[in-house]
């Protein structure tokens, strides 16, 4: 998602994401410092709410393939506050924290995001939000992560959270 001493990322948008050919994702780059991916669970959407709500279930499979979680701690209610401690590919250890600012159960979670000790992100508090919709006996989560400090961020916040969906739909059909 982000790395210290960053080097500029290529665009992801509009691109197939690691290779394959997903048919039910997309990935758009609306604004220079915002993005958003829609992409089909299968998976009824009271379990996918439950997934991004649940702290049990989010140190499941929270974070991308080839990131280490050291820990995560979620007080999951509005202006509950959550801060993930991780090990990037690289091996830096970094932190992201935020706040709740809206939960619609089964329909919506919104919180900020700000990453620890990181320059760029000194005067930064972006916003996530995944809203989730029943679709063919499954769910359609839209993503969308807003106000990046950057477009190279932008880009690097594209492909992590891709992979962070790519681990939630591992987790959610196990």
């Amino acid at each position: 998602m982000r790395r210290k001493g960053d080097k500029p990322a290529r665009n992801l948008s509009d691109q197939t994401i690691h290779g394959e050919n997903k048919t039910n994702m997309t990935t758009k780059t609306t604004e220079k410092t915002s993005l958003e991916i829609k992409r089909f669970i299968n998976a009824p959407r009271h379990r996918v709410y439950a997934a991004w709500t649940d702290p049990v279930q989010l140190k499941e499979w929270w974070g991308p393939k080839g990131v280490q979680t050291l820990k995560i701690i979620a007080d999951t209610r509005v202006g509950g506050k959550y801060r993930w401690d991780l090990v990037n590919q690289e091996g830096e250890r970094m932190s992201v924290f935020g706040e709740y600012r809206e939960l619609i159960p089964g329909r919506k979670v919104v919180f900020t995001w700000k990453w620890d000790d990181d320059e760029a992100w000194k005067d930064y508090d972006s916003i996530v939000s995944v809203e989730f919709f029943d679709r063919d006996e499954g769910t359609e989560l839209c993503l969308k992560h807003e106000k990046l400090p950057s477009e190279p961020s932008r880009d690097r916040h594209n492909e992590g959270w891709n992979r962070v969906i790519d681990r939630l739909e591992a987790f959610l059909n196990k």
